[in-house]
């Protein structure tokens, strides 16, 4: 039987029983159904993560309105930021948000709920940024390497913040490098021109907070917030051809006899380098995310010379340069054009034992306004069996023109270390031992032999 069928047939069996009862019928009663409950609201998406921008849409269980506030305000209490609609309403998600929602339906309110959305990142498959640019990279061609893809940005004509924007792209790692065109040749080479550090973002499309990486921040030639620049153009008169030119950063103590030369060397290696060239005499350099603070700079050569690897270094300890935080220190600096060569002869005290031996020819200048300037030249003696002299040629290039150069040798007699005692020396205006030679310079090439008992 049908359930609506039911109720008239139970009225009028009571009504029956009654009256064969005897009991005089009284009035037909019918019992409501029972209440219904205040709707319940249901959120579709629920909340959560989510990437890119999503449409919220809030459902009451029966017809009813909603209400919703994203404000932190109690929609049931307050009118303030309050938004209301028959339900479905819906609401645009662009980023993260709170929202307290109710359904009410015949002045019966429902249970106020709540729930945030987090927005995980970008579009599922994007990564978003922008490419940070330094005054180093001001009027170059910018680029955008995504792996082994380049996305060309322009020529910024002042520090600024290009955009960049990959879609389409699958799960798996993202290695992003920012580069300049360091040579003006038109082209966008990596390692030959200019390029920041590698930024590697692993994508993964089913993990929202991996899907769509956004505000990545690729710094060229620019510096974190709250960390300095420095940067400027060190210039040489006559350029080398190959050398490596470097503009490192020594601790306070390098250059006044405080740090040992084993770790001045290591510091050397470190900082901005680039390969010199015949036909470029002016090589602008960059360091970046540096402390806030004084710090001193010191540009040098190194390359190969007669006997080994040559240094070439610039150093004034009396004008460290100031950093400050989320700005650019500019500081020039400029070697000179004058080469100093020569012969060396070495008597039998001075001369290291064996048909061959090492050495160092060590040349250094300091002055208050220039501050030092300290170059090793590498040799190699070779013994004449005949006198028991040991002889050699020794060349350094790029010296500052007119002033005085000391120069002393070092050799590997008796176990000694003549890249360290050298290095000690040179840097060093302090250091015991008087030179070998002096030599004035002009602003040509000059040369000087010397030889020892």
């Amino acid at each position: 039987m049908r359930a609506d069928m039911r109720l008239p047939f139970l009225v009028v069996a009571l009504a029956v029983g009654s009256f064969a009862c005897g009991q005089k019928p009284g009035p037909l009663v019918i019992e409501p159904d029972a209440e219904l409950g205040a709707p319940r609201v249901i959120a579709d998406p629920p909340a959560g993560p989510f990437n890119g921008e999503i449409t919220v849409t809030f459902t009451s269980e029966r017809p009813a309105t909603v209400y919703y506030s994203t404000n932190g305000e109690d929609p049931r209490t307050s009118s303030l930021g309050r938004v209301s609609g028959p339900s479905p309403l819906t609401l645009q998600v662009p980023a993260t948000i709170s929202v307290k929602y109710f359904a009410s339906v015949d002045g019966k309110d429902g249970e106020l709920q709540e729930g945030t959305w987090t927005r995980a990142g970008g579009p599922k498959g994007t990564i978003s940024g922008v490419v940070v640019v330094g005054g180093f990279a001001v009027n170059k061609e910018v680029g955008l390497f995504r792996n082994t893809t380049l996305e060309r940005l322009g020529k910024p004509t002042m520090p600024t913040e290009i955009p960049f924007l990959f879609t389409d792209l699958r799960t798996g790692p993202q290695r992003l490098t920012a580069i300049s065109d360091r040579n003006d040749d038109g082209q966008l080479i990596p390692f030959l021109d200019f390029q920041s550090s590698t930024t590697t973002i692993d994508l993964d499309l089913n993990d929202p907070f991996r899907a769509g990486p956004e505000n990545v921040r690729i710094y060229l030639g620019a510096s974190s917030s709250g960390l300095g620049t420095l940067r400027g153009t060190i210039t040489l008169p006559k350029p080398p051809a190959l050398q490596n030119l470097q503009m490192s950063l020594l601790d306070q103590g390098a250059l006044s006899g405080g740090l040992d030369p084993a770790t001045l060397l290591t510091q050397l290696q470190n900082g901005y380098r680039i390969f010199t060239t015949p036909d470029q005499t002016e090589y602008p350099y960059v360091l970046t995310d540096l402390m806030p603070g004084r710090v001193n700079p010191v540009p040098s050569l190194i390359g190969f010379a007669n006997g080994g690897i040559a240094i070439n270094l610039l150093a004034n300890p009396l004008q460290a340069v100031t950093i400050l935080a989320d700005q650019e220190t500019i500081a020039d600096f400029a070697f000179g054009p004058v080469t100093i060569s020569g012969d060396l002869v070495l008597g039998a005290m001075s001369a290291p034992t064996g048909g061959f031996g090492f050495g160092i020819v060590a040349a250094k200048t300091a002055s208050i306004s220039q501050g030092i300037q300290a170059v090793l030249m590498p040799v190699i003696f070779m013994q004449d069996t005949t006198t028991m002299t040991s002889r050699a040629a020794y060349s350094g290039t790029s010296f500052r023109g007119n002033t005085t150069v000391s120069l002393r040798v070092f050799t590997n007699a008796n176990g000694a270390n003549p890249i360290t005692d050298a290095l000690t020396w040179a840097v060093n205006p302090f250091a015991a031992g008087t030179p070998h030679a002096t030599v004035n310079t002009t602003m040509a090439d000059a040369v000087s032999d010397i030889s020892l008992p």
